[in-house]
């Protein structure tokens, strides 16, 4: 963990608007109960005076996005949305730790969601299923008293699994922890800074990427930008993105999730069509957050090799960002030297390094992708018909924090 605080302070977690009722209330009051009597550990802290560690619930939604639109190291993660949308169509709980002031203030919070799967154990994720998590800060905090909030954060959020009998603590950060977390730098995310018109941008692209571009036009490739709203344009984007989760061999997102997202976020969204001879053959989500344009979820189907369709898709997502007046496009994570990280290198990004850091709580405990019988799995997916796969591929899916 980051650097040992220095002063006295009291730590405390609070339960306040995180109740169910009936029964589901009690197996929650007894968990975060537990949670809480194991955080209340005093530590030092360079600010001075006392901060508490809550749990803030909907009650207090807010403060939560007063603190998020002030803090200038917030990501696309620290919507209070996403809980919501987790919630929704995984029934998966999200915990939001907040450090406050004396006066009651947010200063820094993360956002984490217990993940359960009966295969792969379970999880408390900053944040699961995206690229960036981990704790934002008031923009008034030096560095030094920014990581040690961190710390007790992270401290927190430690007891809070071990109360629920998490196996692991992942936080998904802009910066490496040391010991006791094990930091992967398997995952890069690369930015393009983007010109303030589409012709500039395209001159500047690589020229084999406008050469790639020049064929998709000759090929007769059309794209459509709609609204994230439209029923049918969002059930195209499902068809094509489970296809090619099927196809890489990995289980696909439930429908509902991405119902839950549109309803919640379309404010921030647009879908990208990307069609052949009348057929959607690509298709992304775009997603913008403060200036910055991403497609956190796309798919090609087999027919879009052969004619660039997923070129074709990126660019029009760069197009969008440029109209928008985004100043970078996010290509997302992937993992360093694959495929997927050089068809994206030669768009001209630069690569920023992202940090998944994992605190393992239980003797063995492994996260999914280590698992050996898990890359058998993946193979044998694949091969699965369509149908099944989207079948049984969401009950599988919504346990892996990936």
């Amino acid at each position: 963990m980051p650097g040992k605080a220095t002063r006295r302070t009291r730590r405390r977690l609070s339960v306040a608007g995180m109740r169910q009722e009936g029964a589901a209330s009690e197996i929650w009051s007894s968990k975060l109960a537990a949670a809480q009597s194991s955080a209340f550990a005093r530590s030092r802290h360079s600010i001075g005076e006392s901060i508490n560690i809550r749990f803030y619930g909907a009650s207090e939604r807010e403060k939560w996005e007063s603190m998020v639109a002030s803090a200038e190291d917030a990501t696309t993660g620290h919507l209070w949305e996403w809980g919501q949308i987790i919630n929704d169509a995984y029934r998966f709980r999200p915990f939001y730790l907040v450090a406050e002031d004396e006066s009651g203030s947010a200063i820094a919070g993360a956002p984490f969601v217990w993940i359960r799967s009966a295969l792969y154990g379970s999880e408390l994720t900053s944040l699961p299923y995206m690229d960036y998590g981990g704790v934002c800060h008031a923009d008034w905090l030096s560095p030094q008293q920014s990581t040690d909030i961190d710390f007790e954060i992270y401290r927190a959020a430690r007891d809070l699994a071990q109360s629920l009998g998490a196996k692991r603590v992942q936080i998904r950060s802009p910066q490496a922890w040391g010991m006791p977390f094990e930091c992967s730098t398997e995952k890069v995310t690369q930015h393009l800074a983007l010109c303030a018109s589409v012709d500039e941008q395209r001159r500047r692209l690589p020229s084999e990427r406008r050469n790639r571009l020049k064929k998709c036009s000759q090929f007769g490739l059309t794209s459509e930008t709609v609204p994230v709203t439209d029923t049918l344009a969002l059930a195209q984007f499902y068809s094509v993105y489970s296809e090619n989760m099927r196809d890489l061999g990995s289980p696909t997102h439930s429908f509902g999730f991405f119902k839950s997202i549109a309803s919640h976020l379309k404010g921030c969204l647009k879908l990208i069509m990307i069609r052949h001879k009348g057929q959607t053959i690509a298709s992304g989500m775009a997603f913008t957050f403060r200036g910055t344009m991403s497609l956190p979820w796309t798919g090609a189907t087999i027919a879009a090799r052969p004619v660039y369709g997923t070129n074709a898709m990126y660019w029009a997502g760069i197009s969008l960002g440029i109209e928008q007046r985004c100043h970078t496009f996010d290509f997302g994570r992937s993992t360093f030297g694959s495929g997927i990280y050089e068809f994206k290198r030669q768009w001209g990004p630069s690569p920023v390094q992202a940090y998944w850091n994992t605190l393992y709580l239980k003797p063995g405990a492994k996260s999914p992708k280590q698992r050996k019988e898990l890359q058998l799995a993946s193979r044998v997916w694949s091969h699965l018909p369509l149908a099944l796969s989207r079948m049984i591929g969401p009950v599988l899916r919504r346990g892996i924090s990936n």
